[in-house]
């Protein structure tokens, strides 16, 4: 008789061996924004780049900041927020 305890401790690794790779997911689009009042939704094919060079018009309150930091919770419906990963690559534009 052979043994069967190789037989057995073998049969999880040959089982996930026929599972399917998972594919990577697309990327998303941009989403959109459900508050305008700032105009953000010209800056959103911005999203994406890395370093991008924004030009906000005069009087026009905006803060830019990284992913993480701290920020005021103060909501100024006009103000436009530019969020970067800490690679500086801009990944949202929001009001407030």
């Amino acid at each position: 008789m052979k043994p069967i305890l190789p037989v057995v401790m073998l049969a999880p690794l040959l089982a996930a061996a026929c599972v399917p790779e998972s594919t990577a997911p697309e990327p998303a689009a941009p989403p959109a924004i459900a508050d305008d009042s700032c105009g953000a939704s010209r800056y959103l094919p911005l999203i994406g780049q890395t370093g991008p060079t924004i030009s906000v018009p005069a009087n026009t309150p905006y803060r830019s900041y990284k992913t993480g930091d701290p920020v005021t919770m103060d909501y100024n419906p006009a103000r436009l927020n530019f969020e970067h990963d800490k690679t500086g690559k801009l990944v949202r534009v929001s009001c407030g």
